[in-house]
């Protein structure tokens, strides 16, 4: 009886903390992933290339093996993660003509309402990658990714 209990109450706590939008079959399914910039209206593609690879690993790793973390409440709001001041990234997957959103600050990342920890290394090591690519000259236009949204479904 003990061990029928306590095999009950692992599989109903692995599956109340269990990500409904994201499991390790979502991460094959991304094509590109659109990091958005918070100082102008355009964003960096990435996909199908070393960036994109190791910046989608990053993500499922992060989502899937991360310790979970609950944030205390942000002064004047109901929200425990301050999504103003985040990177936010689009994960688009076009064979599901749908997108997930995924913001980051440098030891936190958030998607679906839960935070987990992350290695504040491996996140500056993506932000680097980020900002050689803006200064390299990559952003792409408002205008295209207006294009990109409706394209998924968003406006």
């Amino acid at each position: 009886m003990i061990k029928l209990l306590f095999i009950f109450l692992t599989l109903f706590t692995s599956n109340v903390f269990a990500n409904n939008d994201y499991s390790s079959d979502v991460a094959n399914d991304i094509q590109s992933i659109y990091w958005l910039n918070k100082n102008t209206d355009g964003a960096i593609v990435y996909a199908k290339h070393h960036g994109f690879v190791q910046l989608r690993n990053f993500i499922d790793t992060a989502l899937l093996t991360s310790n979970q973390v609950i944030p205390k409440p942000l002064e004047n709001t109901g929200s425990k993660f301050n999504h103003k001041q985040a990177e936010q990234l689009l994960l688009m997957l076009p064979a599901a003509k749908k997108w997930l959103v995924v913001y980051f600050t440098k030891d936190q990342i958030s998607f679906d309402g839960q935070t987990y920890s992350v290695d504040p290394n491996l996140m500056k090591e993506m932000t680097t990658m980020n900002h050689y690519r803006i200064n390299k000259g990559d952003l792409i236009s408002s205008q295209l990714l207006d294009i990109a949204k409706k394209s998924f479904g968003l406006s």
